[in-house]
C-alpha cells in the first residue's frame, strides 16, 4: 500500500474482509446501557500496569460477555446495523488478541462476565508482505469471576498447541505462534490476578506489564496530564486515545510526523486523537483529533475520510465537523449502516497504528 491512506487501496479487498466481523456477528447477546466503571473498576489503577511509553489505548466497558470473534465471510451487503452488532464490533478491535492459540482461550471463557477490557499498543511496525503492522501490546480483560477452573483447563489444554510454557514475571504463560501472510505473530497468554486475563504480542511488553502490576510506582502511561483527556468521556461503553510518539517517527508508517506516510496523514504538529462510541444511546462514533494551533486543522480532518476516495462510503457515514478551539476538531460519524462502517473501522484502527496493508 502506497500513498495516504484510503487513495490507493482495493476498496472491494477492504470491505470483503471487514464484512467478516461487521455483518455475521454472533453469540450472547451483550449488556446495553450499563457501565461496571464507578462501581468495580479503578480505571486508573489498571491503566498505570501499562508500560509508560504505550501510545494507543482502547477500551471496552463492561459488563459484557466472551464469545467468539472468529465471524465467517458473509459478503458485503450494506445491512443496516443493529446496535446488537456495533457493541460486538468494538468489542472485537479491543479483544480481538483473545482469539489466540486457534481459540482456545475464547473456548475456555465463553460466556463468562468481562467488567473491563482494553488493549494498550507501542511500536507499530511496517509488515514484512501484506497484512496488520505488527506491533507491541496487550489486550487485557477483567472478568466478575476469579477463573481459577478456566485457567487450569486452558492451560492443560494449551500444552498440547502451544509452542511452550514459560515461566515470566513468577507467571506461567502459554506461548503460542501461527503464521499470517509473511509474518509469525507470537502470542503469551498469562492469569496474572484473580479474574484478569492477559494476551500480549511482545515478551518486553509483557514483563513490563507484569511487573508493574506487581509493583505500583513510576512513570505511568497515558498520565493525567495529557491534553487528550479533556476530550475523553470514560463513560461511553467504547472509548480510546492515542498519544502520538514523536521517538518512533522513523519507523512507524502510521505516525504523523516526518511527512508524507502509507497509513496516516501527515502533520508535524499532531497531537493525538480521542475517540468514543455508545450503541445503545446512538450509533455514531466520535473522533476528536488534536494538533497545533497552526495546523489546517479542517484540511487534514477532510482528508481522513476523502471524498474522492470512495464517494458512496464517505457520504454514507453523515460525517460532521466541529472545531472546538485552534488545533482542536472533533467529527461524528454514523455507524447504522455495514458498508460505510466497514470504512470507518479501516481508516479508524489505522489511525490509531493498527493499519493493513492489502
Amino acid at each position: 500500500m502506497s500513498g495516504a491512506l484510503g487513495r490507493t487501496i482495493n476498496i472491494r479487498l477492504v470491505l470483503w474482509l471487514l464484512a467478516i466481523s461487521i455483518t455475521g456477528c454472533t453469540g450472547q447477546k451483550t449488556s446495553t446501557g450499563s457501565s461496571a466503571i464507578g462501581r468495580r473498576i479503578d480505571v486508573k489503577r489498571v491503566l498505570s500496569w501499562l508500560p509508560p511509553d504505550t501510545e494507543t489505548l482502547l477500551v471496552a466497558n463492561g459488563p459484557f460477555w466472551m464469545s467468539s470473534f472468529q465471524i465467517g465471510p458473509q459478503g458485503v451487503k450494506n445491512d443496516e446495523v443493529t446496535i446488537e452488532v456495533l457493541e460486538k464490533q468494538f468489542e472485537a478491535l479491543t479483544l480481538g488478541l483473545f482469539n489466540s492459540g486457534k481459540g482456545r482461550l475464547e473456548k475456555h471463557l465463553e460466556g463468562k462476565k468481562v467488567l473491563f477490557a482494553l488493549e494498550g499498543s507501542r511500536h507499530f511496525r511496517p509488515p514484512a508482505g501484506l497484512g496488520e503492522l505488527p506491533y507491541e501490546g496487550c489486550a487485557l480483560a477483567i472478568f466478575e469471576d476469579d477463573l481459577d477452573d478456566r485457567r487450569d483447563a486452558f492451560m492443560k489444554d494449551a500444552a498440547q498447541g502451544a509452542v511452550r510454557i514459560a515461566e515470566i514475571e513468577g507467571q506461567k504463560v502459554a506461548v503460542f505462534q501461527e503464521e499470517m501472510e509473511l509474518e509469525i505473530w507470537t502470542t503469551f497468554v498469562a492469569f496474572p490476578q484473580k479474574g484478569v486475563v492477559v494476551v500480549a504480542t511482545n515478551e518486553k511488553f509483557l514483563r513490563q506489564l507484569l511487573s508493574r502490576m506487581r509493583v505500583a510506582g513510576g512513570e505511568i502511561a497515558f498520565p493525567d496530564g495529557l491534553p487528550e483527556w479533556k476530550y475523553v468521556n470514560k463513560e461511553a461503553h467504547f472509548w480510546g486515545l492515542r498519544h502520538f510518539d514523536r521517538l518512533q517517527a522513523k519507523e512507524d508508517p502510521t505516525s504523523p510526523f516526518g511527512g508524507r506516510k502509507s497509513a496516516n496523514i501527515p502533520d508535524d504538529e499532531a497531537v493525538g486523537l480521542t475517540y468514543q462510541c455508545t450503541p445503545s444511546r446512538e450509533r455514531m462514533a466520535t473522533l476528536t483529533y488534536l494538533s497545533g494551533a497552526g495546523a489546517k486543522i479542517t484540511k487534514i480532518e477532510e482528508e481522513r475520510f476523502p471524498s474522492s476516495s470512495e464517494p458512496g462510503l464517505t457520504a454514507g457515514l453523515h460525517i460532521q465537523h466541529k472545531e472546538l478551539e485552534p488545533g482542536v476538531i472533533q467529527s461524528t460519524y454514523d455507524l447504522s449502516r455495514s458498508r460505510p462502517l466497514g470504512w470507518f473501522i479501516f481508516v479508524f484502527m489505522a489511525n490509531l497504528g493498527h493499519a493493513i496493508y492489502i
